[in-house]
């Protein structure tokens, strides 16, 4: 172990990146009797992290039960701590770290589980759109909402999402192909649905502001189950 003491002139980026490698024994303290008081802060700092990645992931969670993903969640935030103290949006690379210390032979959808319920996290805090609705015009585009996320898999990730919701009834058989799982934000909660694969092109263009006279006519048709699922900025035609 490397004792990476901070220099007396030490910037608070580097304060900070320095008291991280602290926290997780990448260095020792400056004064050997601080080392106890170090390790209840290091302590404290795995205990936040790993609850927050499971309340940031609970259907990934479920599907593993508590045990695993407690030794998963302490594998992750040891290989990439929170860099931002918002704990409500740490999870970002929990799929990699996956790969690294788990046989997923028995879950080989866990990964894009683990992407999706971030990207859920993701819109959950998005900005919310703008209050006037857009006039829409064939040489403008229709935006999509701040916190519009999606994930195309080769898995039902958004069919067994659904079906891990609170009082969501359990499907007789699950999809035996893929899903492009489109998020969206209503009232303060996200939803789920899931959608054919030939509308990620629309949702491609749209992210990319393509004006709606410039869409594929094969692309137009998905333009009503956007709208209504709520991945819109809320608009009016001319």
């Amino acid at each position: 172990m490397a004792d990476r003491a901070p220099p007396p002139t030490l910037s608070p980026t580097r304060f900070e990146a320095w008291y991280g490698s602290l926290l997780v024994g990448d260095a020792v303290p400056l004064a050997p009797g601080l080392a106890r008081a170090v390790a209840v802060h290091a302590n404290n700092a795995m205990a936040a992290a790993t609850a927050a990645l499971a309340s940031n992931h609970p259907v990934v969670c479920a599907l593993v039960g508590d045990a695993v993903f407690a030794d998963l969640a302490r594998h992750h935030a040891r290989r990439r701590p929170p860099d931002d103290p918002r704990l409500c949006l740490y999870g970002r690379g929990l799929d990699d770290t996956m790969a690294l210390c788990m046989d997923l032979a028995q879950w080989p959808w866990l990964p894009d589980m683990a992407r999706l319920e971030h990207r859920v996290i993701l819109s959950l805090f998005a900005a919310d759109p703008p209050q006037r609705p857009r006039r829409l015009s064939p040489g403008r585009s229709w935006p999509l909402a701040p916190a519009t996320q999606w994930l195309a898999s080769d898995w039902p990730v958004a069919s067994l999402w659904q079906a891990h919701q609170p009082g969501a009834p359990w499907p007789d058989e699950f999809p035996t192909h893929g899903e492009l799982a489109l998020i969206t934000r209503h009232d303060g909660h996200c939803r789920v649905t899931a959608l054919p694969a030939s509308a990620l092109p629309l949702l491609r263009a749209l992210h990319q502001r393509a004006p709606l006279a410039q869409l594929p006519p094969d692309l137009l048709p998905h333009l009503p189950a956007l709208a209504a699922a709520g991945a819109l900025v809320p608009a009016v035609g001319d």
